[in-house]
C-alpha cells in the first residue's frame, strides 16, 4: 500500500513540475522595448557628442573665429526668437559660407598635414602642438557635419547639393584672395619702382 502511495506521488510531482505556466505577451511589447533602447542610445549619443565638442572646444583653436559661423548662428537666433523674420534665402546663404569656411579650413589643415607630422616626428614641435593640431582637424570636422545637419533640417534632401555648392563657393574665394594679392603686390611694387600704368593696366615706359 505505501508502495502504491510513494509511486502515486511521486507521478504526480513529476506531472506538477513539467507543466509550464503559458503568460500571453503582447504583440507591442517587443516594439516598445526596441523603440525606448534606440531612445536611450540616440540621446547618449547626443550627450557624448556633446561633451567631446565642448572637451575639444576647450583647447586653444589654431584658427581665428570664424566669422562664417557666428553670423549664421546670429542670423537663426534672430529667426527663431522672432526678433526678426529672416528670408530662408538669407539663411541658406549664410550657412552655404558656412560650409565654404568650414571646408577652407579642412584644406588647409589637410596640406600642412605632412610638415606637421614630419616635425612632431622629429621632436621639432611638442607634444601640446600636436594635440591642439589633431584637435583642429575634430572640430573643423565636427563643424562641418553640423553644418550638413542644419542643411537638410533647412531643406530636407539638400546636403548634398549643399556640399557641392560649398566647395565650389570655398574655390571661388580662394581665386578672388589670390587675385586680391596680385593687384595689392601690383601696387606696392608701383610705388617702389615708381612704375606708372594707363587705365587697360598697360605699362607705360
Amino acid at each position: 500500500m505505501s508502495f502504491n502511495n510513494t509511486q502515486y506521488n511521486s507521478t504526480f510531482a513529476e506531472d506538477d513540475a513539467g507543466t509550464v505556466e503559458m503568460k500571453a505577451v503582447s504583440f507591442y511589447t517587443p516594439l516598445i522595448y526596441v523603440s525606448i533602447l534606440v531612445i536611450s542610445l540616440t540621446v547618449f549619443a547626443s550627450h557624448y557628442r556633446k561633451k567631446t565638442v565642448k572637451e575639444l572646444s576647450e583647447l586653444p583653436s589654431m584658427f581665428d573665429e570664424s566669422v562664417a559661423r557666428d553670423l549664421y548662428f546670429e542670423l537663426k537666433q534672430m529667426n527663431d526668437t522672432g526678433d526678426a523674420k529672416v528670408h530662408e534665402k538669407v539663411l541658406k546663404a549664410a550657412l552655404l559660407n558656412r560650409g565654404a569656411e568650414a571646408i577652407r579650413r579642412t584644406l588647409k589643415l589637410k596640406e600642412s598635414e605632412p610638415q606637421v607630422t614630419m616635425l612632431y616626428k622629429n621632436g621639432c614641435v611638442g607634444e601640446e602642438y600636436w594635440k591642439r593640431y589633431q584637435n583642429e582637424v575634430k572640430l573643423v570636422d565636427l563643424e562641418f557635419k553640423d553644418a550638413i545637419q542644419e542643411a537638410e533640417r533647412l531643406q530636407p534632401g539638400w546636403p548634398q547639393l549643399y556640399v557641392a555648392v560649398s566647395k565650389e563657393i570655398c574655390f571661388n574665394q580662394a581665386l578672388k584672395r589670390r587675385f586680391q594679392a596680385i593687384l595689392l603686390r601690383k601696387e606696392v611694387f608701383s610705388e617702389q619702382w615708381q612704375l606708372k600704368f594707363d587705365s587697360t593696366g598697360k605699362l607705360i615706359e
